[in-house]
C-alpha cells in the first residue's frame, strides 16, 4: 500500500463503537423489512442481534478508498448475516421447500413453453393444485424469497476482490435487470416500490390499494420468477 493510500486509509478508518451507534437504526430497519417476509414465529430481537453481527464484520472487512461507500456495503453484510441465520435455523419445513422448488420449475417450464410470463392461474394448473393452494404456499414461503437473499460469492467485496466476483455480479446485476424489467406490472412495482423505493408491505399496499397480504403474495410471486430465471443459468450459480 503506498504511502498515500496508507493515510488515506487510516483516515477514514472506522471505529467499530461509533459504527454501531451510527448504524444501528439501519439495523434494525432492514431486520424489521426482513421480519415482514418471515413467518410469524421468528423473533425480531434474534435477526436484529444476527444483523448487529453483520454490522461489525462489515466494519472489519471493510476498506476505505474513494468511491467506495461504506452504508452499501454495510447492507450486504447485514442482511447477509440475517438470512444465514434463517438458514441455518431451518425456518421454512422441509416440504414447504419442495412447493416452492416445484413453482420454480414450472415457472421455468411455462416461460419455455408460452415465451412469456405464466399467470398464476396457469402456474397452478402446472402444479396440479388450486389457485387457493398456490396462494397458501406463497404465503408459506415468504421466508425463502428475497431479492436480498444473493449468494456471498457473487456480491463485490472491497479493494482487493477477485476480478471474476465482479465480473460474476454484473452479469448477474444485468440479468436480474432484465428478469424484472419482464415482470408482469403489478409484480415489477411491488419490486421497485419495495427495494427502489425502501416502502415496507403495508406502505405498498397503501400506495396500490391492495392488502398487505397481497402485497406478500405478489412479492413472492415475482421472486418465484426471478430465482426460476437465475437457476436457468448455470453459469451463475455456485
Amino acid at each position: 500500500m503506498s504511502a498515500r493510500k496508507n493515510a488515506y486509509a487510516q483516515s477514514t478508518a472506522l471505529d467499530p463503537a461509533e459504527s454501531v451507534t451510527q448504524y444501528a437504526p439501519l439495523v434494525r430497519k432492514l431486520a424489521f423489512q426482513i421480519a415482514s417476509r418471515l413467518p410469524p414465529n421468528v423473533d425480531l430481537d434474534d435477526l436484529i442481534q444476527e444483523g448487529m453481527m453483520g454490522l461489525l464484520d462489515a466494519v472489519k472487512r471493510y476498506e476505505p478508498r474513494p468511491g467506495l461507500n461504506f452504508e452499501a456495503y454495510a447492507r450486504f453484510r447485514i442482511t447477509g448475516a440475517i438470512y444465514d441465520s434463517c438458514r441455518e435455523n431451518d425456518i421454512l419445513p422441509r416440504n414447504q421447500r419442495d412447493k416452492l422448488s416445484d413453482l420454480e420449475k414450472a415457472v421455468r417450464r411455462l416461460e419455455q413453453e408460452l415465451g412469456r410470463s405464466p399467470t398464476e392461474q396457469e402456474i397452478a394448473d402446472a402444479c396440479e393444485i388450486s389457485i387457493e393452494q398456490y396462494h397458501e404456499t406463497l404465503d408459506t414461503a415468504v421466508g425463502m424469497t428475497a431479492i436480498d437473499d444473493v449468494p456471498e460469492h457473487l456480491l463485490p467485496i472491497a479493494e482487493g476482490a477477485d476480478p471474476s466476483q465482479i465480473t460474476s455480479f454484473k452479469q448477474l446485476a444485468k440479468q436480474l435487470a432484465g428478469v424484472i424489467k419482464d415482470l408482469p406490472e403489478k409484480e415489477r412495482m411491488v419490486v421497485a416500490l419495495h427495494y427502489q423505493e425502501d416502502l415496507s408491505f403495508r406502505e405498498v399496499a397503501y400506495v396500490m390499494d391492495l392488502t398487505p397480504g397481497r402485497i406478500s403474495q405478489i412479492h413472492t410471486q415475482a421472486m418465484v420468477r426471478i430465482r426460476a430465471h437465475l437457476g436457468s443459468d448455470s453459469s451463475l450459480q455456485p
